[in-house]
């Protein structure tokens, strides 16, 4: 296994933040007291790529970096710091300036710099005569955009502490063998060893996080902290209003990771409905038209798909999302069981002998997703399955669960977990499997989670959830609102998109949520749920000419909303 590489910075000198150093500094407690007790200055200048992505000249120098030197833990420090980094944008009309809106886009692990970047020049072009457009113009101008880099990613102590390549081993839903397990155990405990080599692994979670966010907060000289958050920075909103209920301000939780429960349970349901999504948009269709797609009666169907080929099942299971795709793999499972081709010509061959459907067009279109299946079934074998926490990135979407929440499961439990997932859900990859391993020999968490109670005392905050979501499911937004008073959801109509916000097409999504994080207005309903009706996703959807969306004000919702799938 490679060596563990991990960049704890200590350089304050904006010219040193491209190239952070690899120490720890140690301050005296007396001296960290003090700190604590004042705001950091922070030098601001020029943002490196890293941290932000190739830059215009369209923010000019309202665009900035600059770090903070923070304790390892907040809570209870003992003189072990590090430099995190932060991002911000400052307010177009600085006159004007009413104070500032953190953005977290999720993970855990995903780096806030482009995003930040982005919004604040989309903010900054919007069109003030446009009802669509002026409340983000007016945010631009009155509201400094910030973001802290969370630990562990560039700019931020850069940490990861995995080999580039792993060992690997076979597709765990398709090989339950002991072999597999032992190997994928065994692969656990390496990436455990090879993060716990380094102090300030334990120090990378939300607890931190929060605090770190804070310490910002405190720099700025602003009494409170609106904040913009995207699934799992829907959590990091929740857990700081919950950590500072004085100090939370507009709360947008879009697509937000069910922060009510943890992260074992909130994957689950994420699978769950993925497992409903591939029922209803694959299963369903195929099996209500079987004749068509030259599958015979729903019931020969049916049993194709309970004996798909597992190597097909490994290869092709991202991939059958539609019903003609579906249909490829169980037209290609026919095949290799009847002839056993042994390369990608002699399969090919097949294909071009054999039709799929009496429907012209849909016999192009089977053969078609055919082809491609095949052209992955031969490729040569792609790097095995297994943990990959080389980058940043990874590094830290792995720990942050396990430093979160305690995972107290054993081996033969989680494995049995999977044997019954594999059976039941077609949709399964394993890789909750593969999480909760880590995390088990990872330990006992190092957060120390508020208690979300205080959230019924802050400022009303708006949730976005898309009807479809399969990555945030709905339930987990329906559940928030029934805990907490002070919720509210904006409900959005036959999307699937996860991380609505600005990626829409739809005047009710953008009027409604940047008028809330200009103002705190959320709709009027009753039930606190208001629901967006509209025809596209996302701009990418919608044609020239296209008719727009249905609706600018969000409805009230003063039904229930339906249960959906939660079997956990």
């Amino acid at each position: 296994m490679k060596s563990c590489h991990h960049r704890i910075a200590t350089a304050v000198a904006i010219a040193a933040l491209a190239a952070l150093s690899a120490r720890v500094v140690v301050a005296t407690p007396r001296a960290l007291t003090g700190s604590l007790q004042r705001p950091q200055v922070i030098a601001w200048g020029a943002c490196p790529e890293s941290w932000v992505g190739s830059t215009s000249d369209s923010l000019g120098d309202r665009l900035q970096c600059g770090s903070m030197t923070v304790p390892l833990d907040h809570v209870a420090p003992d003189g072990r710091m590090m430099e995190v980094g932060v991002v911000r944008v400052r307010a177009g009309t600085r006159t004007q300036r009413e104070g500032a809106i953190f953005f977290n886009n999720g993970g855990p692990g995903s780096h806030p710099g482009k995003l930040l970047q982005a919004t604040a020049a989309a903010w900054a072009r919007a069109n003030p005569n446009d009802p669509d457009e002026v409340d983000k113009r007016r945010l631009s101008e009155r509201y400094d955009f910030v973001a802290v880099i969370p630990r562990g990613l560039v700019g931020s102590s850069e940490f990861s502490c995995g080999p580039s390549v792993p060992r690997g081993f076979p597709f765990l839903p398709t090989h339950l063998d002991d072999d597999t397990w032992n190997l994928a155990v065994a692969d656990a405990r390496a990436v455990v060893q090879g993060c716990r080599a380094f102090e300030s692994a334990r120090y990378i979670n939300t607890e931190q996080f929060v605090h770190d966010m804070d310490a910002l907060r405190r720099s700025l000289g602003d009494d409170r902290l609106h904040f913009y958050g995207i699934s799992y920075g829907g959590m990091v909103g929740a857990w700081y209003a919950a950590t500072y209920p004085e100090h939370a301000g507009r709360m947008l939780l879009d697509s937000t990771l069910d922060f009510t429960r943890d992260y074992r349970m909130a994957t689950r349901a994420s699978m769950l409905a993925l497992h409903g999504e591939f029922t209803r948009k694959a299963v369903a269709p195929l099996l209500a038209n079987a004749r068509r797609y030259g599958l015979g009666t729903s019931n020969d169907a049916a049993s194709a798909i309970d004996e798909l080929p597992p190597r097909i099942r490994e290869v092709w299971v991202r991939e059958m999302t539609l019903p003609v795709r579906l249909a490829a793999a169980l037209h290609v499972a026919s095949w290799m069981r009847r002839d056993n081709p042994a390369t990608f010509d002699a399969l090919a061959y097949i294909l071009q002998r054999s039709p799929t459907s009496a429907d012209h067009t849909l016999d192009r279109s089977i053969r078609w997703e055919a082809s491609r299946l095949a052209s992955v079934l031969y490729a040569p074998p792609r790097i095995p399955h297994g943990f990959f926490t080389a980058t940043d990135q990874d590094a830290v979407r792995t720990l942050v669960p396990c430093n979160d929440w305690a995972w107290t499961r054993g081996e033969e439990a989680i494995r049995d977990t999977l044997r019954q997932d594999a059976a039941r859900y077609f949709s399964v990859t394993g890789e909750e499997t593969l999480d909760e391993l880590v995390c088990l020999h990872w330990g006992a968490p190092s957060s120390r989670a508020p208690d979300l109670a205080h959230l019924g005392n802050v400022t009303p905050f708006l949730l976005i959830q898309s009807e479809k979501d399969t990555s945030t499911p709905i339930g987990g937004a329906r559940r928030i609102v029934d805990r907490f008073a002070t919720a509210n959801m904006l409900l959005v109509r036959g999307s699937s998109l996860h991380g609505v916000f600005n990626y829409t097409t739809s005047p009710c999504v953008e009027r409604t949520a940047a008028r809330y994080l200009l103002t705190g207005i959320v709709p009027a309903s009753a039930s606190r749920i208001a629901a967006c009706e509209g025809r596209f996703d996302n701009p990418l959807d919608a044609l020239p000419g296209a008719a727009p969306a249905l609706a600018s004000v969000p409805v009230p919702v003063d039904v229930p909303l339906p249960a959906g799938h939660d079997e956990l």
